[in-house]
C-alpha cells in the first residue's frame, strides 16, 4: 500500500463516502416505496464495493500506465479497463443468478462512484472547494 499515490487514496476515500451516502439514500427510497428487503441491502453492498474497487483499480491502472512508454502505457490502460469491465459484468451476473442480491440495487450502486466523480469535478471544484 506504500507505493499507492496519496491522491488515489484520497480520492478513493471521497468516492467511498459518496457511495455510503447514496447507498443510505437508496435504502431509504426502497423502504419508502415498500420494496425493501435484505437482498436490496446485500445488492447495495455488493454494488457499492464493486463500484469503489472499480474506481480504485482505475487509479492504480493509470498510475502504472504513467510510468511506462506510450505503447506500453496504452496496453496497460486497456488491460486495466478490460479487467474492470469484466469485474462489473461478473457482479451483474452474480446479482442476476444469486437470490441474495437484488439486481436493481446492485446495478444502481455500481454507478454511485460516477456520481461522486461528477460532484467532485463540477460542484466542489467549481465552488473552489479544492485548493490543491
Amino acid at each position: 500500500m506504500n507505493n499507492i499515490d496519496p491522491v488515489i487514496k484520497k480520492e478513493t476515500k471521497f468516492i467511498a463516502l459518496v457511495v455510503l451516502i447514496l447507498s443510505a439514500l437508496m435504502q431509504a427510497v426502497f423502504l419508502i416505496i415498500g420494496l425493501w428487503d435484505l437482498p436490496v441491502l446485500f445488492g447495495n453492498i455488493l454494488g457499492g464495493v464493486v463500484g469503489i474497487l472499480n474506481f480504485f483499480f482505475m487509479g492504480l491502472g493509470l498510475q502504472s500506465a504513467l510510468k511506462k512508454e506510450t505503447a506500453d502505457a496504452k496496453q496497460t490502460a486497456k488491460f486495466s479497463q478490460t479487467m474492470r469491465n469484466l469485474m462489473i459484468v461478473v457482479t451483474i451476473v452474480i446479482a442476476v443468478f444469486v437470490s441474495w442480491f437484488n439486481l436493481a440495487s446492485t446495478a444502481i450502486a455500481i454507478f454511485f462512484p460516477t456520481i461522486g466523480v461528477f460532484v467532485k469535478a463540477f460542484v466542489i471544484n467549481k465552488k473552489g472547494g479544492n485548493k490543491e
